[in-house]
């Protein structure tokens, strides 16, 4: 039980964010349908209780938000300094997949969005890379190490 209304929150949370609202009504809404789809997407186990959530994710999840806050606010630092002085060497940069499951790859593109300065663009499943486009591509070593680490410290603790 717990784990579903762990799960409507955090649905309701996401539902908040994309309205931009924190009306009690849309919170109210947001919470209703959180509940219906955290109960109808629950997993159906024969004769097993559900597993339990990983609480080492859940715990490890308060670092990544920190780390792509801190993202968000130089991402947006350097956007404005491009806007304004120019200079940059806008580009795509090739970040190696690694370990990354199909879902830390969606979460990596979720995390990677939320800054301004870097856009993903696409997986390029062939030749086993993910490719980001930043407003400077300067030194893409810096940048494939980067997202390396943030996977290796943090993310990966999430989602593998």
């Amino acid at each position: 039980m717990t784990r579903v209304i762990v799960q409507a929150l955090a649905l309701m949370g996401v539902y908040l964010l994309v309205l931009t609202s924190t009306k009690p009504a849309d919170a109210a809404a947001g919470l209703a349908l959180g509940l219906v789809l955290a109960v109808g997407l629950r997993p159906r186990l024969a004769g097993r209780s559900a597993p339990s959530p990983s609480w080492r994710g859940l715990l490890a999840l308060g670092p990544v938000l920190a780390t792509t806050a801190l993202e968000m606010i130089l991402g947006s630092w350097r956007t404005a300094r491009f806007c304004l002085r120019g200079g940059g060497q806008p580009g795509f940069v090739e970040i190696p997949r690694g370990e990354r499951s199909r879902h830390g790859i969606a979460f990596w593109g979720v995390l990677t969005g939320e800054a301004p300065d870097e856009v993903p663009v696409d997986v390029d499943e062939e030749r086993d890379v993910l490719i980001v486009h930043l407003i400077d591509a300067s030194d893409p070593d810096a940048v494939r190490e980067r997202h390396r680490r943030a996977y290796e410290r943090f993310q990966r603790k999430v989602v593998p």
